[in-house]
């Protein structure tokens, strides 16, 4: 009974951790990783865009694609001045954090946090 009960807390635990889907709605305005400033715009596929900026040297990085699949938003970037490409798997954590995992020539985890305006 205790393990049951363990079971149907941690179900209900994490539906409700992830309980915000990924959509260009729920992306709309700033989030900062320790390297990056991202601007997602655009309320639906039609006119969604992506703003990837390097914080140290205000460069852009190229998005070549995205796509939302099953609760995940996939990025792929260049950076041509380094010849550089990545692809990232972007999952929320809760309505102001999300985690990219990162594949490339230097793979590793980026936290996303949302830029609130006061």
């Amino acid at each position: 009974m205790k393990n049951l009960l363990l079971t149907i807390a941690f179900t209900l635990g994490c539906s409700q951790i992830n309980a915000q889907k990924m959509s260009a709605n729920f992306l709309q305005g700033t989030w900062e990783t320790e390297f990056h400033i991202v601007e997602f715009k655009g309320d639906n596929k039609k006119d969604f865009t992506v703003k990837i900026t390097i914080k140290e040297t205000n460069e852009e990085l190229k998005l070549v694609s995205y796509q939302f699949n099953k609760n995940n938003l996939y990025l792929e970037t260049y950076y041509e001045p380094r010849d550089f490409k990545a692809i990232g798997k972007i999952i929320i954590v809760d309505n102001d954090t999300m985690v990219e995992d990162v594949v490339s020539e230097y793979s590793g985890l980026l936290i996303y946090k949302r830029k609130t305006t006061n």
